[in-house]
């Protein structure tokens, strides 16, 4: 696990998959995030945005595209 997921485990307490899930969203869906530049606090925002979009229903086609 990296560090980015590892912030995404502590921030959003989930378990490694789940954060793995979620990273991997983000860098197929939000072109301008840039995990090097960003603070803990700004990659935890981000993926909780991340969770609540592969929650919605309105984005599955984006989850199953992208292999989650």
């Amino acid at each position: 696990m990296n560090a980015y997921a590892e912030s995404i485990v502590n921030g959003l307490k989930v378990d490694e998959e789940e954060a793995i899930k979620i990273q991997n969203f983000i860098n197929n869906w939000f072109d301008d995030f840039r995990w090097s530049s960003a603070t803990n606090s700004q990659i935890v925002r981000t993926a909780k945005q991340a969770q609540a979009m592969i929650a919605d229903p309105r984005y599955a086609e984006l989850v199953a595209y992208n292999g989650n």
